[in-house]
């Protein structure tokens, strides 16, 4: 053999070498990731593994399907400042993904501080169902949980396992199909503090259940979240609907307001003039008649309207308009407290600038409110998003359609995990309004 073909001899053999060690090479395994945010305390949290790109996550969103190689990783999740002066907050966590598992990432609050917790679901058999349980609401004492068929109760039924503040249940094969959930207090099934509709458990899907705390948000004080191809609550079947009224009529009288033509007594009576009243029970129901009449004289329907109240939620009907033909405006209330923001609604019931919209804006304590756009742009009777602002002194103005100032500046101070309102009503004159301060402004 010359060396011409010596060398040619090696060529061959090294790429049959290189080539055996391809055919050898195996795929990393890949393991699915679901994340979701259930600290009620934060309007977004951020999410990233390692250095790809940051999720942002609001109260009870979630992240679905990711798709990550077995390993163990780095896991970042830090706060959203609104702006420079409110210092980041990151939290770091490092699990191993193992092949034939999937995993839930939930992001849990404790003393004000964000918790990652991963629950870990081995691959479920195909004819059954499987669920994993966290603890994750850090003002409810340690419960009993039960998993019973439609209409079975829990008398005599034993618990599937006991739970205190971050604790777990490991994943648990149950028969698939329809169920009910129970918590009561650790070892006295006589005090239940949830009770659950009934909801499926498909074979052959990892679901997780989360005892979830609400934070305000709503009726509720808790709620359990089902993790399983997205997330949805469940909330104890006795929860209620509330509301509140702000009476902006333009004659500033006061205002009876029935519910389902119970005038005697109504459900709020003689609301005063742009103060909110207190909250209170409606029926949770998707069609409910509401009426608003001149106090004392249920005979002349100034406002009658089919409204919608759902479990777990506040609302608040803001009405406005001249005596004998009132309109409605309703809004869902966020009562959470959110750590280094505060946040405010805007109200307007100033009619006398219908048709046309008003301009709502708040400027650092002494800005130029030329040189700034509205937060909120708002017919009678409107309501603005709940919109987050860094705790400090501002000046509200509110303009006209044509720029003109219709009121302002209002100098008002927010705090950190406050909840706020302002509220225009019809001035003194028709090209200006006054400016009601609501709820925790002093």
């Amino acid at each position: 053999m010359n060396l011409r073909s010596l060398a040619s001899y090696g060529l061959v053999c090294a790429v049959l070498l290189l080539g055996g060690c391809d055919s050898g090479r195996k795929t990393p395994a890949k393991v699915a990731v679901r994340v979701i945010n259930l600290a009620p305390s934060y309007s977004q949290l951020g999410f990233r593994r390692e250095q790809t790109q940051i999720e942002q996550l609001g109260f009870k969103g979630g992240l679905e399907n990711l798709a990550y190689d077995v390993d163990t990783y780095d896991f970042y999740v830090n706060t959203s400042p609104l702006d420079a002066s409110i210092p980041l907050q990151t939290w770091t966590f490092a699990p191993q993904l193992k092949e034939d598992n999937s995993y839930t990432f939930v992001l849990t609050e404790a003393a004000g501080d964000v918790v990652p917790v991963v629950l870990e679901s081995p691959r479920p058999p195909a004819a059954d169902a499987q669920f994993v349980v966290l603890h994750a609401a850090e003002n409810v004492p340690a419960v009993d949980l039960y998993l019973e068929r439609p209409g079975v109760g829990i008398g005599g039924a034993t618990p599937r396992g006991s739970l205190s503040f971050q604790g777990q249940l490991a994943a648990r094969t149950i028969a698939s199909g329809e169920y009910e959930l129970w918590l009561t207090a650790a070892g006295n099934p006589a005090n239940v503090l949830f009770a659950s509709g009934t909801f499926t458990l498909p074979a052959g899907a990892p679901a997780a259940l989360v005892i979830t705390p609400e934070g305000n948000s709503g009726t509720a004080a808790l709620s359990v979240t089902l993790l399983q191809g997205g997330s949805a609550s469940l909330y104890d079947r006795n929860a209620t609907a509330e509301m509140r009224v702000i009476n902006g009529a333009a004659d500033g009288a006061a205002r009876d307001v029935a519910i389902n033509s119970a005038f005697t007594p109504p459900l709020f009576s003689a609301a005063p003039f742009a103060d909110p009243t207190p909250y209170a029970s409606v029926p949770v129901a998707q069609s409910t008649q509401l009426t608003v009449t001149p106090a004392g004289n249920q005979g002349v329907f100034e406002l009658d309207q089919v409204f919608s109240a759902f479990a777990n939620t506040r609302q608040t009907l803001l009405f406005s308009g001249t005596a004998g033909a009132l309109s409605p405006a309703f809004a869902i209330e966020d009562g959470r407290h959110i750590r280094n923001e505060a946040r405010v609604r805007f109200w307007t019931a100033a009619s006398q600038f219908n048709p046309g919209f008003l301009d709502f804006l708040l400027t650092a304590r002494g800005g130029d409110q030329a040189l700034q756009r509205a937060d909120a742009i708002l017919a009678a009777p409107g309501a603005s998003s709940q919109l987050s602002f860094p705790p400090g002194d501002y000046d509200v103005y509110v303009r006209t359609d044509t720029g003109a100032i219709a009121s302002g500046p209002t100098p008002v101070h927010m705090d950190a995990g406050g909840l706020y309102g302002i509220l225009a009503v019809n001035g003194p004159d028709s090209a200006t309004v006054n400016v009601v301060l609501l709820d925790d402004f002093p």
